[in-house]
């Protein structure tokens, strides 16, 4: 069994959730020997998904990774901003409740399928879908995992999208943003971010960041117009046990 500073470990939650033993090999850079030792972890705990988070720019790993077995699902991209440069914009929303949740669980489910789970296609797409409903659940039950989470108003105080926002380490960061079809094209994007940083800033942060997918080409022109910078660039890698 891996230790609690072992560079191999089981995902309870990914595993509960999606109904299969689930690992992960957490180092950004790997070599040939800790890829090695994987596989055979991966047996040993019969295993049957493991995810790797690559660094983009270290050749080996993501050489390796494909060479023994990993295939690559998904490009992460890191985001950041300084709120001294984040955009002033007056756009209050509200803080959302639990007598918001039945919507946000909804929105959630249909709202963010550029991710890794739903790329893989090994995945059901019911437990990927279910996977946001609960984040977005938590984030707002749990003041410890989101701090804070917000909606835009449409007519008859109706929610039309959402954005989760956190602390770690005195800096922001924003878990999720939605924005309801029929609100899109509108700007609700930009003001949902404008509240973020607003709220990061009375909190006493001076940066804040956001992850994205690379293949997600209008939140990264979201991002950018808003003042966000790219930061890193990772590559998401998954490994199957063949059947």
């Amino acid at each position: 069994m891996a230790s609690a500073d072992s560079p191999l470990r089981i995902l309870d939650w990914d595993s509960a959730h999606f109904g299969m033993r689930i690992g992960r090999v957490t180092p950004v850079r790997a070599d040939e020997k800790l890829l090695q030792a994987a596989l055979r972890w991966a047996d040993e705990q019969s295993l049957d998904c493991m995810y790797l988070l690559a660094d983009s720019s270290h050749a080996e790993t993501v050489r390796l990774a494909g060479e023994l077995g990993w295939r690559m699902v998904d490009m992460r991209v890191t985001l950041g901003i300084e709120m001294s440069t984040a955009a002033k914009i007056d756009s209050p929303m509200r803080l959302a409740g639990a007598g918001d949740l039945a919507y946000l669980k909804q929105l959630a489910i249909s709202s963010h399928k550029d991710s890794r789970f739903y790329t893989d296609g090994k995945f059901p797409e019911a437990a990927c879908g279910g996977l946001f409903a609960a984040w977005i659940e938590r984030s707002v039950h749990d003041p410890g995992f989101a701090g804070a989470v917000f909606v835009p108003e449409i007519a008859e105080g109706k929610p039309a999208g959402y954005i989760t926002c956190a602390l770690k380490q005195g800096a922001g960061e924003i878990g999720l943003i939605a924005v309801d079809p029929a609100a899109r094209r509108t700007g609700l994007g930009t003001r949902l971010l404008a509240q973020a940083t607003s709220w990061f800033a009375a909190q006493g942060a001076d940066r804040a960041s956001v992850v994205t997918q690379g293949c997600n080409i209008a939140a990264l022109r979201m991002y950018q117009r808003y003042g966000f910078a790219i930061e890193s660039i990772q590559l998401w890698f998954h490994w199957w046990r063949k059947r």
